[in-house]
């Protein structure tokens, strides 16, 4: 996917809808630094997204309510211990129980364990590798917005 065609999906998007594609990189209860989020905000914004950063840590429940608050299309988490895995799955619990089943969900991040069958079934809708923001990615984020039209 080039640089037009992503063009022409955001532009799609804003026709469809009145606004650009929304995001929210949230941090949860960990000592994750944020290093990973200002350089996917960038990436992002540059290609036309509308970008939320959440407060530095947060409980699964306060992201949901964040992200129902600023009407995003999806939630972008990363983990940097898999102890904190866990942690995504309440996020998607808690998006459930705030009524949000129209925000996509995406994690990423090194403390993500090699089975990501549970992440899935819980209710993540992708899991990615932030560290390799590039168009296929921005592809992806968009194939899961379109999802949420149809």
């Amino acid at each position: 996917m080039n640089i037009r065609q992503i063009e022409k999906r955001i532009n799609a998007i804003v026709q469809a809808e009145g606004r650009r594609p929304r995001i929210l990189l949230a941090h949860l209860e960990s000592d994750q630094s944020d290093r990973w989020t200002k350089p996917l905000a960038a990436f992002l914004a540059e290609f036309g997204f509308d970008v939320d950063i959440g407060p530095r840590i947060q409980a699964p429940l306060e992201v949901a309510r964040l992200a129902m608050d600023n009407d995003v299309h999806m939630i972008c988490v990363s983990v940097s211990d898999i102890t904190n895995q866990g942690l995504i799955v309440q996020l998607a619990e808690a998006i459930r129980a705030e009524n949000g089943a129209d925000i996509r969900l995406v994690a990423g991040g090194k403390g993500l364990g090699q089975n990501h069958e549970e992440l899935y079934r819980a209710g993540v809708d992708l899991i990615v590798n932030f560290q390799k923001s590039n168009a296929p990615l921005i592809d992806q984020l968009l194939d899961l917005i379109d999802e949420i039209g149809e």
